[in-house]
């Protein structure tokens, strides 16, 4: 099936530290990054001995996540914080989708990170755009939130496993300890709920039908979140898991089974069957919830990753210059020119920031 249009690796640009042109279309400028190099214990890519724009070796970390205008700075820091944090940071490719009206994103991102290793693809979104039903936040219902569907399609098929990451966290850790994550006979791993109260991700009309609710006979279903996942893309395919997923978002147009947008349909396939990652992974809900997106505490216990999942992102509260607390442990890797003017209280955020260095190293 082709769905995409394809551009090749990126490694290198020359490019001033500052990209400072007026930009009519309102996209943000953004600082450079600085060049994060592999340590001597690395291993070697073909990429970086012989083959400029080979992928497909084994000691590649492949990561797909979504580009837009909208979460633009969200997706930039995301990416910062990945490559900071990762002891081999040259290891590690990218996959960016995004839509063909987008095209230009793929030129700042360059201008970014030059010499960052990945991969665009355009997201044909007529491939959704049928399928897609009304959710509780109009940012949901954009096609591009349904493209990790079908990253078993899009991927070249030489890559049998792939991190997919949402753009609105950041990583305080070496992404190669979550790649590691071994999924068993599963074929997605993600830190999982068992605590939240399943019931309430689908409507009654769901629970009534018993064609519907039956979908999980056999099935122990925990909740999920599909914004940090560890897919086995050998097994997806295998599977057809998109066709699936697909089955149940066309059941979705005829009976409304659920109010959110692309997470109920991971459920119904997946949930129950889930290889359970560490919490640490997806500290997430720090958007606080759809509708009001309220500021929301750190849960107990060790951090790896933070994801503010929910109506509340931090570029948009630290504009506002109304952020929540936890802001601030955001707000370090954004590079937008607009994100330097950033004032944070001294005091609040020190003492937060001492709190979470306790919090992340905690075993």
């Amino acid at each position: 099936m082709v769905l995409l249009s394809e551009m090749d690796i990126r490694e290198h640009s020359d490019v001033g530290t500052l990209m400072r042109a007026e930009r009519s279309n309102g996209l943000p400028s953004f600082q450079e990054a600085p060049a994060f190099r592999n340590g001597v214990e690395c291993p070697m890519t073909r990429s970086t001995i012989s083959e400029p724009y080979a992928i497909c070796d084994a000691a590649s970390v492949h990561i797909a996540m979504t580009l837009d205008a909208a979460y633009l700075r969200g997706s930039i820091a995301a990416v910062y914080s990945v490559v900071k944090h990762a002891t081999c940071p040259e290891n590690i490719v990218f996959h960016f989708l995004l839509c063909e009206r987008d095209k230009e994103l793929k030129d700042l991102v360059t201008l970014t990170f030059p010499y960052l290793r990945f991969k665009v693809y355009y997201f044909v979104e007529n491939l959704v755009k049928n399928r897609i039903s009304l959710s509780v936040r109009q940012d949901l219902e954009q096609p591009l939130n349904y493209a990790r569907n079908y990253l078993a399609d899009i991927l070249e098929l030489c890559i049998h496993k792939v991190i997919y990451l949402d753009s609105d966290l950041v990583v305080v850790d070496d992404i190669a300890k979550l790649w590691e994550a071994k999924l068993g006979n599963s074929s997605l791993g993600a830190p999982e709920y068992c605590h939240a109260n399943f019931t309430k991700y689908f409507t009654d009309a769901f629970w009534s039908n018993m064609t519907f609710a039956n979908a999980f006979d056999g099935r122990k279903p925990c909740y999920f979140n599909t914004g940090v996942m560890v897919m086995d893309l050998l097994k997806w395919r295998q599977h057809n898991f998109t066709s699936k997923i697909e089955s149940w978002m066309d059941v979705q147009k005829v009976t409304r089974i659920y109010e959110l947008g692309s997470l109920p349909p991971f459920l119904l396939v997946f949930a129950g069957s889930v290889k359970a990652i560490e919490h640490r992974w997806n500290q997430h809900g720090l958007g606080g919830d759809n509708v009001l997106g309220s500021c929301r505490p750190l849960h107990p216990g060790p951090a790896s990753l933070l994801h503010w999942s929910g109506k509340g992102k931090p570029w948009m509260r630290l504009d506002s210059g109304c952020p929540c607390p936890l802001d601030s442990l955001w707000a370090p890797y954004d590079l937008s020119i607009k994100g330097k003017h950033h004032k944070v209280d001294g005091n609040e955020a020190s003492e937060l920031h001492s709190h979470f260095r306790h919090w992340a190293s905690s075993a």
